[in-house]
């Protein structure tokens, strides 16, 4: 009984030891997330496609521009012409067009001549066949917005990785922890044993051949011990080697830090809670996001090619003209019968459309692959968490037998142990009980560093920034 009570006090001890200096893993995860180098990585990716959507935007800034052209020969000045216009890209297709212009020189060209003051032109350039409902610009950023959806998705992936990587180190470092615990008290119990029956073998109340027994046990629990010792140490630098600070630096662990269990059991795994998550998945899966990125940029791709095949390549160009001392051009002057104007139109159209056909071909049969991809991505994503989900409800399961197991075997040993100091048992009956309860208590502890890292493979199924699902 005295044996015991030593255990129940080392355990409370263990206990007390505990709470001062716990690590769980929800403090360890916020660190990691916050300031982890692959975390700052993966928002670059997002800020570099947010950079490349800004510059297709680009596209669509206006533009000024403007020439000087002069000749002067044997003093004679044959021309002097100046031409500047500002172009203002518009989202529906058509441009508008604001310019001044003037000529002088005794050889300049008739269809160049202005007033001595200038001419201002203001119109628009207006696609009718070709870039009405699309072009080049407006698919450029259609691909460059798809693409930062692309990006936020690798985010998500690079970040759930980690997380993943974080939390199997945290498993680790928990049943390294929990190991050496077990190996301390295992041993503290066998040399209580040994010192007991040295004092019982000086009184004559038992055989001098136990304490060979006895000492055999305490030296296989200090080997286990070591390799438990050597264990949670490395396991402890996989943790330690997770942590930074808030400038990009590595940080240690704190001295004396310890892993929780609390907090990482996700709870009954039902059906309803699995549908949940599916959905949820669907909407937040990174893969799942990526995949669907891709497909929006294929179809931009393809609407482009599709224009090029049916719709001519034609435009129109409408000018209002006015002097520069007449004031402000009208362009609505270019429908009038009178009006002064500019008008332009031009078309080309291909013969075969090979070139274009080839296209419009590659880029539907891309599109068809990219949407494929997409369904393949979208049944892995549900696969991947029914798997998880029927491990993490099994290891769940599996865990509460092991208590049970545990319990009975600490009570066939405690009831050896009674036995053996009454006299109706030997010392090796009792070891052989208690490295039932060792072989038992270290099953129990490897399932649940398994919950965990189950419970993380889960999160990263959902695609999830957490171990533990809603």
């Amino acid at each position: 009984m005295r044996l015991l009570a030593a255990l129940t006090f080392a355990a409370s001890v263990a206990r007390a030891q505990d709470s001062v200096s716990t690590l769980t893993f929800e403090e360890f995860y916020r660190v990691v997330a916050a300031n982890h180098p692959v975390v700052r990585q993966a928002l670059l990716l997002e800020s570099i496609a947010a950079g490349n959507e800004r510059g297709a935007r680009g596209a669509f800034d206006p533009t000024l521009t403007a020439s000087w052209d002069r000749k002067q020969f044997e003093g004679k000045e044959y021309y002097d012409y100046i031409d500047a216009a500002v172009k203002i890209p518009t989202w529906f297709g058509f441009d508008i067009k604001l310019g001044y212009e003037r000529a002088a020189g005794i050889f300049q060209s008739e269809d160049r001549t202005t007033p001595g003051s200038g001419l201002l032109t203001a119109g628009l350039s207006i696609p009718i066949g070709q870039r009405l409902l699309t072009d080049e610009r407006r698919t450029a950023v259609a691909q460059a917005r798809a693409m930062r959806a692309y990006a936020a998705g690798e985010r998500a992936a690079m970040v759930n990785k980690l997380l993943l990587t974080a939390a199997k180190a945290y498993g680790l470092w928990y049943e390294g922890f929990r190991r050496e615990r077990f190996g301390e008290e295992a041993l503290g119990l066998a040399t209580f044993r040994l010192n007991a029956l040295r004092a019982r073998v000086v009184q004559g109340d038992a055989a001098a051949i136990d304490t060979l027994e006895a000492g055999l046990e305490v030296q296989r629990r200090r080997v286990q011990l070591a390799e438990a010792r050597l264990a949670f140490r490395n396991t402890s630098m996989l943790v330690e080697g997770m942590l930074w600070d808030d400038r990009a630096q590595p940080a240690a662990l704190a001295a004396g830090s310890i892993p929780s269990f609390a907090g990482l059991d996700p709870g009954v795994v039902d059906a309803a809670r699995l549908s949940q998550w599916i959905a949820q998945a669907e909407r937040a899966h990174p893969d799942l996001l990526k995949a669907i990125a891709k497909v929006r940029e294929g179809d931009a791709e393809r609407s482009l090619a599709q224009q090029r095949v049916f719709v001519p390549d034609a435009e129109v160009s409408l000018s209002g003209l006015a002097a520069r001392a007449d004031g402000t051009p009208n362009p609505g002057a270019a429908f009038d019968a009178d009006g002064d104007r500019k008008l332009g139109a031009s078309v080309k159209i291909p013969l075969l459309f090979r070139k274009e056909r080839g296209k419009l071909q590659a880029t539907s049969d891309k599109l068809d692959q990219l949407t494929l991809d997409r369904s393949i991505v979208k049944r892995g994503v549900g696969i991947s968490i029914q798997t998880s989900a029927n491990d993490l409800s099994t290891l769940r399961e599996l865990a509460a037998l092991q208590e049970q197991t545990v319990t009975q075997a600490r009570l066939l040993r405690d009831g050896e142990q009674r036995k053996f100091e009454a006299g109706e048992s030997t010392l090796f009956l009792v070891n052989t009980r208690e490295r039932v309860v060792i072989d038992e208590e270290l099953k129990r502890i490897a399932l649940e560093a398994k919950l965990v890292s189950t419970a993380a493979e889960l999160a990263v199924s959902l695609g999830l920034p957490k171990l533990t699902p809603n």
